[in-house]
């Protein structure tokens, strides 16, 4: 970067929307999503059946796998750069799978689990006899010990998103940086991370789908749930339990935290926590967890939104330190059992803007108290986003929920101007005035919707997802997919399942020779050498 003031820098960022050879670049942005789903019983309960085989291999299918538990679906697009053909791909995954499973079984559309049996019956996922497979599994295995079943089965919605090299190299010239492009890459992607940090309250007051869970969740735990009938506990203003401290969170990571102010500073704290021996989970043998690390995997360190990079060959932490970042995981959406697929493609306008505001907006770096500030504020939006005049703390002070979101979304009407003008359409800045009603009425948000709809039928929280659940799968039965479309999803199980078998039967090095490979981690990112 130039001797500038950074600071000027960063505020000139928005003039860079008048940029002609910028816009042309938005064409090029590639959006991707991954939805995780339960597969139920006609009782509300999780299926104890094996992922099904007619669904391919759950190790080797690209699209369509399994996260934490046999019964846990999750299924996968491609990163396309049409908008349409994305929510496309969704559907033929769902109508793929919908005309698959076993007989009664349906996909639970919401986030929070169905009715839950005691942890020794709820099956983890397998992945055949490979070593990759076991790996999979041991892993896993780790994570039940660690955190328990139940926290696992929390399943929601990831939006992964990236703007082109050419719109990176255009801000590139715009800023007159003397960065590598690569590295401005990677360094404006942490940018747009830290803002996503700051001002992702709004996704779960906007998009939030959690108020209640059923009470098998918290079986024989304390909690602050209060009872709402004699299946459900809720919490009359939350918009999403699953983002709540009682919700998909660690308090043992929180003890090791991660900056997001630079690649560096990124990798090396990540780096920490996978060599770290946690006091936590000492108590574990080697056949209960990968390792005693506070982090066994990269993949287990959670948070609202992760960098990510693409690479087969080489271990998560080597890829990025030496090919950078190429994309951003939004991981604060909950399913909403109110749409079919859980999301919506005027849902993805708003993300877009979202995230695109986030990418060009000042964002200086991330202090200790400020993150401190971020975790306060994530966990009041949480558990009482939907309260009337509740304050969020700032660093201006303490200042009204409805206040804070209607000027971030007028902030981001510039963006939404400039993407809908590249797009020809109205859909971004529609998006935001939609939005910014739930900011004047709070009974438009998803949580207090679905809320609406059980105390106005008098449905516990199982039973009202199943009635939405049911009416989707029968949504997505009858859903026309194009013959080719479904010919591919074929031809896919076929190849996933020989690819399997395959890999089960070609070990050219013993299950623990594997695993030692695989815990090693060579720290410095001025080395080369990576773990495959």
């Amino acid at each position: 970067m130039k001797n500038t003031d950074v600071k000027y820098l960063e505020s000139n960022a928005l003039s860079f929307l008048n940029n002609d050879n910028a816009m042309n670049t938005l064409h090029a942005i590639r959006r991707g999503i991954e939805r995780e789903l339960i597969r139920t019983t006609p009782e509300n309960r999780i299926s104890n059946l094996s992922h099904p085989e007619v669904l391919g291999s759950a190790l080797t299918h690209p699209y369509i796998t399994t996260d934490f538990a046999e019964a846990q679906l999750e299924l996968v697009t491609p990163a396309m750069t049409e908008r349409k053909a994305t929510f496309n791909s969704l559907a033929s995954l769902h109508h793929f799978v919908a005309t698959h499973l076993p007989e009664d079984e349906i996909m639970w559309g919401a986030s929070m689990p169905p009715e839950l049996p005691n942890d020794d019956e709820i099956k983890i996922a397998a992945y055949g006899s490979s070593n990759a497979g076991l790996h999979k599994v041991r892993y896993r295995e780790g994570l039940a010990n660690r955190y328990g079943k139940r926290m696992q089965l929390i399943s929601g919605i990831h939006y992964n998103f990236s703007l082109p090299d050419s719109f990176w190299a255009t801000l590139h010239a715009h800023l007159g940086s003397e960065l590598p492009l690569n590295d401005f890459i990677s360094d404006r992607y942490f940018h747009l991370i830290r803002n996503v940090l700051r001002n992702g309250w709004v996704i779960p007051y906007l998009f939030g789908a959690s108020p209640a869970v059923d009470k098998s969740y918290l079986a024989d735990q304390e909690h602050p749930l209060a009872t709402f009938d004699e299946d459900t506990y809720y919490l009359p203003w939350a918009t999403s339990l699953r983002l709540s401290n009682m919700g998909y969170s660690s308090n043992e990571q929180s003890l090791y935290p991660t900056s997001f102010n630079s690649k560096q500073e990124y990798l090396t704290d990540l780096c920490h926590a996978l060599t770290t021996p946690s006091a936590r989970y000492a108590h574990l043998n080697s056949e209960q967890q990968l390792n005693g690390s506070v982090l066994q995997l990269e993949n287990e360190l959670y948070g609202s939104v992760r960098p990510k990079i693409v690479n087969d060959q080489l271990r998560p932490l080597y890829a990025m330190c030496h090919h950078g970042i190429q994309y951003i995981e939004l991981r604060s959406l909950d399913n909403n059992p109110l749409l079919p697929l859980g999301i919506s493609e005027e849902q993805s306008h708003f993300l877009d803007a979202f995230l695109t505001y986030n990418a060009l907006a000042p964002s200086p770096e991330l202090t200790d108290d400020e993150r401190e500030l971020i975790a306060r504020r994530q966990e009041l939006v949480a558990t009482e986003g939907r309260k009337h005049g509740l304050l969020l703390p700032t660093l201006e002070g303490d200042i009204k929920l409805k206040d804070l979101g209607s000027e971030l979304l007028d902030a981001m009407i510039p963006v939404a101007t400039w993407l809908d003008n590249a797009f020809a359409t109205q859909g971004h800045k529609q998006g935001i005035e939609r939005e910014k009603a739930k900011f004047v009425d709070s009974n438009l948000t998803p949580s207090a919707q679905l809320l609406a709809m059980m105390k106005e039928e008098k449905l516990s929280y199982k039973r009202a997802t199943q009635r939405l659940s049911i009416v989707h799968f029968k949504q997505h039965q009858d859903t026309k997919i194009e013959e080719e479309e479904m010919e591919n999803l074929t031809r896919l199980v076929t190849e996933s399942l020989v690819k399997q078998q395959q890999m089960d039967t070609q070990q050219d090095i013993s299950f623990d020779e594997f695993i030692q490979k695989k815990n090693y981690l060579q720290c410095d990112c001025e080395i080369e050498e990576a773990v495959a």
